[in-house]
């Protein structure tokens, strides 16, 4: 009997030992899955901090004309902080990396990095003609070239001397002064009584581009003379010029790096070595300079392209009514110039990429040379634009 009851407790204790194995087991893994939970929960929180430090950056980045470079320990709530840094790649795409801390970035229990692109947003403008003018219509003279189509709800006119050349087709609502009755070689197919065709709409992108300009930076004619009369190489972009008219000369190289708006004056340029170039990280990508007044670039000045493929290039913009709204001559203002309420006047060997206007007057062996990749003009306002993440770019950098 007493042999019995020894065995019985051997073995009340072998199976209070399994029991308490197993529990303990049981218990390590139930105490496993709530650290799990609770780690995965902390992950998230500090997900979602990275996430908010890429929202902020967006943010900061169209509130300052994408001047912003990040910020640290950015607390948000009681739940953690986030740091963020902003690198260029160009002038139009930068890098945000943002990673966020739980409960802080000194001891994290958990910590998140996410890394995005943000480009500018841009708009596609298509000048789908050399010339496109308005009732104004056009008038070549003196071996004016235009290298392209064009389009006018008015006349083709011959105005005085001979060899005028359109090497593309021509179309007018009124007349064509056509070989052999006018001196126009048209060499592609002329169309009298063509229908009546609207300019491309600009408006919203003039207002972006004047939004842009202003956001960075104003500069007042009157207080600082010398930064609206430049004569030396710089940068310049994205600007907004008041009081006085924005006049680049003395054969300075001057490189844009955003939208200029010159409010209610004229922009000119002079001398035949002063050149205005889009910057190169604009790509493929145009910017604008809007002018309220006159344009004048009578006695030289360059307008350039950026030698992308197809090129970005600098449209400037006149709100004058004037009969000399915009005048190009002696130059190679490779640009395209768009004056809806004014006329336009080319001689002495002025070179345009395009030009919408309400009336042209061509010059003195005048040249306009169509790029056709300006039938899907790409434009957008540089720094100061609306940046926007880039589509397929979001991805995580540390998943602790």
């Amino acid at each position: 009997m007493k042999m019995k009851k020894g065995q019985m407790m051997i073995i009340g204790l072998i199976f209070l030992m399994v029991v308490l194995i197993l529990a303990a087991a049981l218990f390590s893994r139930v105490a496993g899955y709530l650290r799990f939970g609770s780690n995965s929960i902390l992950r998230e929180q500090a997900t979602n901090l990275a996430e908010a430090g890429i929202d902020r950056a967006i943010w900061k980045l169209n509130e300052t004309a994408g001047s912003y470079t990040g910020e640290t320990n950015t607390p948000l709530g009681t739940t953690g902080s986030f740091t963020v840094g902003v690198a260029d790649k160009t002038a139009s795409l930068k890098t945000i990396t943002s990673t966020g801390y739980i409960p802080n970035s000194t001891t994290p229990k958990a910590k998140r990095t996410i890394k995005v692109e943000v480009l500018i947003s841009n708009q596609s403008i298509s000048f789908h003609y050399a010339v496109q003018t308005l009732e104004g219509g056009v008038t070549m003279s003196n071996s004016a070239t235009i290298n392209g189509n064009v389009y006018t709800n008015g006349n083709i006119s011959a105005g005085n001397g001979s060899g005028q050349i359109i090497t593309g087709d021509a179309y007018a609502v009124g007349t064509i002064d056509e070989e052999p009755a006018g001196p126009i070689n048209v060499q592609g197919e002329a169309v009298e009584g063509a229908p009546s065709k609207d300019a491309p709409d600009i408006t919203a992108l003039v207002d972006d581009f004047k939004g842009a300009a202003e956001a960075g930076g104003i500069t007042n004619c009157i207080d600082t003379p010398a930064e609206c009369l430049i004569n030396t190489s710089r940068d310049i972009g994205p600007r907004k010029y008041v009081n006085g008219d924005l006049t680049i000369a003395n054969n300075a190289i001057v490189i844009l790096k955003g939208a200029i708006w010159v409010e209610n004056k004229n922009f000119s340029m002079s001398q035949g070595g002063t050149t205005l170039k889009l910057d190169e990280s604009f790509g493929s990508n145009g910017t604008g300079i809007v002018v309220d007044g006159k344009v004048d670039l009578t006695q030289g000045g360059n307008l350039q392209p950026t030698t992308a493929n197809p090129k970005g290039y600098i449209m400037v913009i006149s709100n004058s009514t004037a009969s000399d709204a915009v005048k190009i001559s002696q130059s190679g203002a490779t640009g395209i110039f768009y004056v809806l309420q004014g006329e336009g006047k080319l001689s002495q060997s002025a070179h345009v990429a395009a030009l919408v206007a309400k009336t042209l007057t061509m010059l003195q062996s005048s040249t306009l040379d169509y790029d056709t990749g300006l039938a899907d003009a790409r434009f957008s306002t540089g720094p100061g634009g609306s940046w926007q993440i880039k589509r397929g770019s979001y991805h995580f950098t540390i998943s602790p």
